[in-house]
């Protein structure tokens, strides 16, 4: 693999998708590909990736099933590929959450894109780790709940779901697209008094899927049967 210095190299300027690759095929693929090329329009970088060229690199595979990463800049587009760190983590424990002191700047148009400026989530993460959590999850500048370093989030009150609005600073996930897409969900500005009064919540992204989460720092949640219906329900949307 050969990687051309460029701006992307130098300052961040590309971006990314990860995808999971089950039975060697790209779940979600096509609304991976339309985030990536509506963020290489936005940032102005000539490049084009085509559902037939991921499936020709993933048919050159021995493995088949991994965490696919595209990462593309003005002169790069690479094919990474590495374990799924979820797919064997224990479904039923369910995730403990903290709070980072980082907030997220929801009038900067980086935290809507998947760019490689991504280092401050894993390091935020990586703290997170280190006092024994599973994820760590920002607020933006005005105090609203935004995200977490890796994933969006979920509440549920009764039978009513809610998520933060993509206005308050967070990339619309593949995965939350998926829930938006067969539950109702009301967007709600979600402050930290507010936390007290759900009755659960969950975590989504693309490799994981859907994860119960247990705690919000000192917070703790049930794994609701609206929840479990969830878990179970969807496998058949891939």
């Amino acid at each position: 693999m050969k990687i051309i210095v460029d701006d992307g190299f130098l300052f961040g300027a590309g971006v990314f998708e990860t995808i999971r690759v089950e039975d060697g095929r790209a779940i979600f693929c096509e609304e991976h590909l339309r985030r990536l090329q509506k963020s290489l329009d936005f940032f102005d970088i000539s490049q084009n990736i085509s559902k037939k060229e991921i499936q020709a690199y993933l048919a050159a595979q021995e493995e088949k099933n991994f965490a696919l990463k595209i990462v593309v800049s003005a002169r790069n587009i690479l094919y990474l590929k590495r374990e799924n760190p979820y797919l064997y983590q224990n479904k039923d424990r369910g995730v403990r959450l903290c709070f980072s002191k980082v907030l997220r700047n929801s009038s900067s148009a980086m935290v809507y894109h998947k760019t490689t400026q991504y280092y401050e989530n894993l390091l935020e993460k990586k703290k997170a780790k280190q006092r024994q959590y599973d994820e760590v999850v920002f607020w933006n500048e005005r105090g609203e709940l935004a995200e977490g370093a890796v994933s969006n989030l979920f509440f549920l009150k009764g039978d009513q779901l809610y998520t933060p609005p993509v206005s308050c600073g967070l990339l619309p996930g593949i995965m939350r697209g998926k829930i938006m897409e067969y539950y109702p969900v009301e967007e709600k500005r979600i402050l930290p008094e507010d936390l007290l009064d759900f009755d659960a919540c969950f975590l989504t992204n693309s490799l994981m899927g859907v994860l119960w989460v247990r705690e919000v720092e000192g917070i703790f949640y049930q794994k609701t049967k609206k929840i479990e219906k969830i878990l179970a329900e969807q496998e058949a949307w891939k």
